[in-house]
């Protein structure tokens, strides 16, 4: 009985050591088959990716010989926004008898011409606000409506494509107020060459190595030459929520106090043109701070929110 118990034993482990042999080896196998079968799905995904690929190269050569030259493009958009506010005999603050009032807005213009070999962007921008503080108890302090933001912005930017996404490109940029004689007091002109990058249908990048900043002012007229850079670029986010945002600056080879920068950015949300807006922008520019005898060189900022309108 014991030399049967040993042999069934013996039996029983070599039965369990075959069993595990045969599963390692069906498992060796499926994965060998899993292998193979990964590297021809490999195969025809990339084959499918080339197809897509030519497919698309093809359609957007197809869109680009259909296009009817000249392409003309325009539009404006901005907002308007304004404030009231009114206290009387409120006796938590010294002036207990006072009114408020902001009014501004900001508009925003282009017309841009695309041909085959060449396009020319062309912007428009002109931000303006006032405010007004009355204290009734004290009329000597009743000076009207002050202005509180003042911008004009022009720029012309012309390219000769060299590809579908780079170009030669001159650029003209004017930038001046517009009230409280402060037309060309102070200014800028730029005026540069260079090279521009369009990497996306709504968005615009140029580099100008040469560039000549001419600055107007009454009394500190300076030019020099430089390094212009612009940037612009739109998008539109969930819910019709639309964005638009553009840099420009100009690095003097001459001097620091020759710099200048501004960056602004606009949000809306229009149906059928009217909706809600909010711009906001910011510049910096010592030039500006030497006519206003400063002696340092603030960041500048302002931002109207109100209604917005788009045509």
């Amino acid at each position: 009985m014991f030399i049967t118990r040993i042999i069934l034993i013996l039996l029983s482990c070599f039965s369990l050591n075959l069993a595990f042999s045969q599963t390692e080896e069906m498992l060796k196998q499926r994965k060998e088959t899993l292998k193979l079968d990964l590297e021809e799905w490999d195969l025809d995904i990339k084959e499918a990716l080339e197809e897509v690929n030519k497919i698309k190269k093809e359609l957007q050569y197809l869109e680009d010989s259909l296009k009817v030259y000249p392409i003309w493009s325009k539009g404006m958009f901005g907002t308007v926004g304004f404030n009231f506010s009114r206290f009387q005999n409120w006796l938590s603050k010294n002036e207990s008898n006072t009114r408020a009032s902001t009014i501004g807005y900001s508009f925003n213009g282009f017309f841009n011409l695309e041909e085959k070999k060449y396009f020319w962007n062309n912007t428009l921008k002109v931000a303006q606000s006032w405010q007004r503080f009355i204290n009734k108890d004290n009329v000597e302090e009743n000076d009207g409506f002050q202005v509180s933001a003042d911008a004009f912005t022009y720029n012309s930017l012309l390219g000769y494509k060299v590809s579908k996404k780079l170009a030669t490109s001159a650029l003209i940029e004017y930038k001046t107020g517009l009230l409280q004689k402060r037309l060309n007091n102070p200014g800028t002109l730029d005026i540069g060459f260079g090279m521009t990058w369009k990497p996306l249908k709504d968005m615009v990048v140029a580099v100008h190595p040469i560039n000549y900043n001419s600055v107007f002012a009454k009394d500190n007229n300076r030019a020099s030459f430089g390094l212009k850079t612009i940037a612009e670029y739109s998008r539109k986010f969930f819910g019709g929520i639309s964005w638009t945002t553009s840099f420009s600056g100009f690095a003097s080879y001459k001097n620091d106090d020759l710099n200048n920068w501004s960056w602004t950015n606009g949000l809306g949300k229009t149906i059928k043109g009217v909706g809600i807006g909010f711009d906001v922008s910011f510049k910096q520019s010592r030039q500006e701070a030497i006519v206003r005898e400063l002696d340092n060189n603030p960041v500048q900022w302002y931002y109207v929110f109100g209604l917005s309108y788009k045509f």
